[in-house]
């Protein structure tokens, strides 16, 4: 049985109640007084930044290292993401892109200009592209939809183009259509070894593609995958190239030129292998008429050899040695052309000065021979 009176069971539940209103009234109170100072979004990010310095005032020099990697990392790879976009025409996306690449920099790395000139080209285009979409909705689904998807690249937003290509992309002729594209390009996917050939192939399967759905889930595996292949090419071709088979890079470089014709490693090794090549076709040139004692072309081609390489001691070397047996060649037949010229053989005489005049144009002993034989010849033609 309860030891309590009446009473005081009455009396306890008046406190009870009595406390209960008073909490409740002091925390409403502090509800109000929390939502009178509640941080303006200013003072929330000013509260944040201060507590990512402090966090980051606790890493060592390695993790600081590390996190200004990542951010640099990420700089780098919106910037090609704007510029591949920017290449194909997306110039939405490029757009983006190129305005996170400032927003991680902290200033305009890529210009506002240029930033502007985008956005105002991707406008005129979608304004276009829209106009014919509209034209070609009743007459040709097809050339409606490439209309539409590249109103979706300059400005998706663009008055009801989301709602007109999604109609139409879900039309049961084009998803047939756009389906069998998909296929051929997955099936080229698989079957890819990453020859020129199988690449070549998948690029026109994207760019079929990309006509229709710019952002295709298969379309955007191909593109990582002509990323990876690139600098495997690369890599193929400057091995290549380091080995000295230049005709067989060229061809690699070429190659991958055709895939990706901006790349500036493959056009700075096609620049060195024509520099090379040409220094070696002179070279070989120089030497081979050295061998046939043509000692005047064989100094021209390799004087070529110097205009690319100054320094090239195989043509200083070439040079050298043909001017030492011209001067040896011109001795040789002024002797024979003096020989000749005392025994009166006039004709054979002539023939030797004209040889060592064929070398060296300012020998003067065979300059004055020449013209004295040529005197004596009209003299006797004359009188015959």
């Amino acid at each position: 049985m309860s030891s309590h009176t009446p009473l005081q069971v009455r009396s306890f539940k008046m406190r009870f109640l009595f406390l209960s209103s008073l909490l409740l009234s002091l925390f409403l109170s502090g509800c109000v007084n929390l939502e009178k100072y509640k941080e303006t979004p200013t003072e929330k990010k000013e509260i944040r930044i201060i507590k990512l310095n402090k966090e980051v005032k606790k890493l060592d020099s390695h993790d600081k290292r590390l996190i200004y990697k990542s951010i640099k990392n990420e700089i780098r790879l919106y910037h090609q993401k704007g510029d591949e976009e920017y290449k194909n025409g997306y110039y939405h996306d490029a757009a983006k892109s190129y305005e996170l690449v400032n927003f991680y920099e902290g200033h305009n790395a890529i210009s506002k200009e240029k930033i502007n000139n985008i956005k105002a080209e991707a406008k005129r285009r979608a304004y276009l592209h829209y106009k014919l979409a509209k034209q070609y909705l009743k007459k040709d689904k097809k050339r409606a939809l490439i209309k539409l998807n590249t109103v979706m690249m300059n400005d998706p937003d663009y008055k009801d183009t989301k709602e007109l290509y999604e109609d139409l992309r879900n039309d049961r002729a084009m998803r047939i259509y756009i389906n069998a594209l998909e296929n051929s390009l997955e099936t080229k996917l698989i079957n890819n070894k990453g020859s020129y050939k199988e690449l070549k192939a998948i690029q026109n399967s994207m760019n079929n593609l990309a006509q229709y759905d710019y952002k295709n889930k298969s379309l955007q595996k191909a593109r990582e995958l002509f990323r990876t292949q690139k600098s495997i090419l690369l890599k193929n071709a400057i091995a290549i190239y380091n080995k000295g088979e230049l005709t067989q890079a060229k061809r690699k470089f070429l190659h991958i030129l055709s895939l990706y014709p901006d790349d500036a490693t493959a056009q700075k090794y096609m620049k060195h292998i024509a520099f090379k090549q040409s220094k070696k076709h002179n070279l070989a040139m120089a030497n081979r008429a050295l061998k046939q004692n043509n000692y005047l072309e064989s100094i021209s081609f390799a004087k070529k050899v110097l205009q690319l390489e100054p320094h090239n001691s195989e043509a200083k070397k070439i040079i050298a040695l043909a001017n030492k047996r011209a001067k040896e060649a011109v001795k040789k037949l002024v002797s024979e052309g003096k020989y000749y010229y005392n025994n009166k053989n006039l004709d054979q005489a002539k023939q030797c000065f004209e040889k060592a005049l064929e070398i060296d144009k300012t020998n003067n002993t065979s300059l004055i021979y020449h013209k004295k034989i040529q005197r004596q010849l009209q003299t006797i033609k004359s009188l015959q």
